[in-house]
């Protein structure tokens, strides 16, 4: 929502037509109600239309076939609006377990760069610079309400463990 935020505040001066789409992985219970949540958002604040995908990969899918799922749906909603760019809400707390993840894993130096902010075919991040908290503020005080994916807390996944677990630690 921070991301949709800036993006629709941008939007009239620098001539965007913004599409929304959200990926609902289905590995949460919940996960159906935090998409409709982001659905209801976008069209009541800033008059857009969300394109939900359903993926429903299940409580064990991993978080490699998820983010594979997740960009599939992305790229074929970029695809299907001819979007040049496609931006993600990827920030700077993604970053910090992005490395530490593939650190555990035993990456080469080219692994440890972090996730780019820039990618192939238009795909753009452009909140890497800023922490989780500064975004959770930020959308705050514009009168939003965060949603969190209950699936993020959920330490059987790797990445969750390092954000609820290491991290913090």
């Amino acid at each position: 929502l921070a991301l949709l935020d800036l993006l629709a505040a941008l939007a009239p001066d620098l001539g965007l037509d913004l599409v929304v789409a959200h990926a609902d992985h289905g590995i949460h219970p919940a996960s159906a109600q935090v998409a409709e949540r982001v659905r209801t958002a976008a069209a009541a604040r800033y008059g857009l239309a969300t394109t939900v995908g359903e993926l429903a990969l299940g409580p064990d899918a991993s978080e490699t076939k998820a983010r594979t799922a997740r960009y599939r749906f992305l790229r074929a909603v970029q695809g299907g609006s001819g979007a040049r760019y496609l931006l993600t809400a990827h920030h700077a707390d993604d970053q910090i377990e992005t490395v530490l993840m593939r650190l555990l894993r035993g990456s080469a130096p080219a692994g440890l760069a972090g996730i780019p902010a820039r990618g192939a075919h238009g795909l753009v991040r452009p909140l890497l610079p800023f922490r989780r908290a500064e975004l959770r503020a930020a959308a705050l005080a514009r009168g939003l309400a965060p949603c969190d994916d209950p699936a993020n807390a959920d330490p059987r996944h790797t990445r969750s463990w390092l954000r609820t677990t290491l991290v913090p630690a």
